[in-house]
């Protein structure tokens, strides 16, 4: 690969990767908006990485989920959906590893590990460091069962998003790189 084709292709990594941020942080600060998509909101996030992983690899993806995640810390004002994103935005990219586990069992489990633990650390981080947020005190007045019920609820939801992550990338490959010219 020549010089020329060599800088073509990192400039349009670098413009590819910076868009998708973009878009990113638009996504994420219209999410502020709305309360319910506190947790929707960097799931969609997440599949803006997947384009990035397939044409560029994973030091890309890696590379533009951490500018996003330090733009949303510091300029979203709904820090819940900054941390979401923070704690399992990044999902999209190690889903592809954790899919190699064998037994099915093992995959299952280590998903279900990663998302709970994931949760939970993100709550007491932002215990810790947001002390005045409203959104521990939902909990706490929301009760043990609840809370147990809301995580279980949650990792429901991100093992559907792990299942539609396949989709979404069949649809990108089949519908939506063929009319992406500019990367060939």
């Amino acid at each position: 690969m020549s010089n020329h084709s060599k800088a073509r292709k990192q400039s349009m990594m670098i413009a590819f990767c910076g868009m998708a941020a973009g878009l990113s942080m638009v996504i994420l600060l219209l999410g502020g908006v709305i309360p319910v998509a506190t947790y929707a909101v960097p799931m969609l996030c997440g599949l803006l990485l997947l384009p990035i992983l397939l044409e560029f690899g994973e030091k890309a993806a890696w590379a533009t989920f951490f500018a996003v995640a330090a733009l949303a810390l510091m300029l979203d004002f709904d820090k819940e959906a900054a941390f979401f994103y923070l704690f399992i935005g990044y999902y999209s990219i190690v889903k592809w590893r954790l899919d190699k586990l064998k037994p099915k069992a093992l995959r299952i489990a280590a998903k279900i590990a990663l998302f709970t633990v994931s949760m939970v650390v993100m709550y007491a981080l932002l215990q810790l460091l947001f002390p005045v947020l409203a959104v521990l005190k939902d909990f706490e007045e929301m009760g043990v069962l609840l809370s147990v019920l809301f995580l279980a609820a949650y990792v429901l939801c991100m093992m559907l998003y792990d299942w539609l992550l396949i989709y979404y990338v069949m649809l990108y490959g089949n519908r939506i790189r063929p009319k992406l010219k500019f990367l060939k």
